[in-house]
């Protein structure tokens, strides 16, 4: 069993007991291409990105301490691999991230690719852990408690608000915004996510319940 099975068995558990439907959208795992590249090859096509692909561009605007030099798919996956220049002047580090596990416009990546992945990779460093309700926020009550900050571009005011202060080591940040809209759903659907850091398997319990205790407050 490896450490995306022993994540899923622990959010299943916090599920049940505390009546909440906690899910993992998104994984991330930083390896040495050095070691896992040529197995990572073996499972099938990766192909590299334009340089103004939308996925890039996307990479950029969250991860600003290692910054994206190229980026990879596999197939037609949301699933991707960035090189950085983190460990420069080297280059050897690379990070997987994988998209768009909890959807409803298209089909997820398949949970047995995935497993594969996280098999050759042998760690995780974070995931996003979210939830989904059917009307939007109350964003006020929050920001009685957090700094809230909506995102805003080219004079532009989005459906997505940030929290990057959460007071929590594990949970890096929390994202809210509209997927219906995002997404063009029929149906109304805000999401809230937390980035949790994952120093390892069995330390769940404490960042579930200050998410827990975040989404009451809206």
């Amino acid at each position: 069993m490896n450490i995306l099975s022993n994540l899923e068995i622990e959010i299943n558990e916090f599920n049940s007991e505390n009546n909440i439907t906690f899910s993992i959208d998104t994984i991330r795992t930083k390896f040495s291409k050095e070691y896992k590249l040529k197995h990572l090859k073996k499972l099938g096509n990766w192909h590299k990105l334009k340089k103004n692909s939308y996925i890039i561009q996307k990479l950029k605007r969250r991860y600003v301490n290692d910054e994206v030099t190229s980026v990879y798919q596999f197939e037609n996956y949301n699933i991707y691999f960035y090189n950085s220049n983190e460990d420069r002047p080297r280059y050897k580090k690379a990070t997987m991230v994988i998209f768009g596990i909890k959807q409803y416009h298209k089909e997820a990546p398949p949970h047995s690719l995935i497993d594969k992945i996280i098999a050759i990779l042998k760690n995780i460093t974070n995931i996003d852990i979210c939830i989904d309700i059917d009307r939007k926020p109350n964003i006020e009550s929050i920001s009685c408690y957090y700094n809230v900050n909506q995102f805003i571009k080219n004079g532009m005011f989005y459906r997505t608000y940030y929290i990057n202060e959460t007071y929590n080591d594990m949970i890096e940040r929390i994202t809210i915004y509209d997927k219906a809209y995002k997404n063009k759903l029929d149906f109304p659907l805000w999401r809230i996510e937390a980035k949790v850091n994952i120093p390892n398997a069995k330390v769940l319990a404490l960042p579930l319940h200050e998410f827990k205790d975040f989404i009451n407050l809206l």
